[in-house]
């Protein structure tokens, strides 16, 4: 039984595809995207638990698709791990705030390692309310 639906935006196609295997072997549902107009027509019809993004895309660049995600009402609570290889400016760029603010609910610089980055997408989901799905009140 699939973990839950992820979606990976990265426009290199070898990034991409570790990743989509790497989440799928694990158990996710994935959908990849080289560009962000397209995930954002997709999140139209389905909202994922978990976002994967670049920042460098053609047609989109990571900051214009967080902004345009954060328009979508289905789409606020959804938390995206940045996978990214700029590096220091990325950082420099996005404080604490802007983070959270962003629903950024992490960083990893390319190249990443593998097993480190599955370990955190459980994380997130597990502590992560899902798209979509109301939870008890306590």
């Amino acid at each position: 039984m699939p973990k839950g639906l992820i979606f990976v935006l990265e426009d290199e196609v070898a990034v991409r595809t570790v990743l989509v295997e790497a989440l799928g072997s694990v158990g996710h549902d994935v959908r990849d995207f080289g560009d962000g107009q397209r995930a954002l027509d997709e999140i139209d019809r389905i909202v994922p638990e978990l976002i994967l993004l670049d920042m460098r895309m053609p047609r989109m660049d990571g900051f214009k698709f967080l902004s345009a995600l954060r328009r979508k009402p289905a789409a606020k609570a959804v938390p995206v791990i940045i996978v990214s290889g700029l590096g220091d400016e990325l950082l420099q760029a996005i404080d604490a705030r802007t983070a959270e603010e962003l629903g950024v609910a992490g960083i990893f610089a390319k190249p990443f390692d593998v097993p480190t980055l599955l370990r955190y997408v459980g994380s997130v989901i597990a502590r992560e309310p899902r798209p979509g799905v109301r939870l008890p009140k306590p």
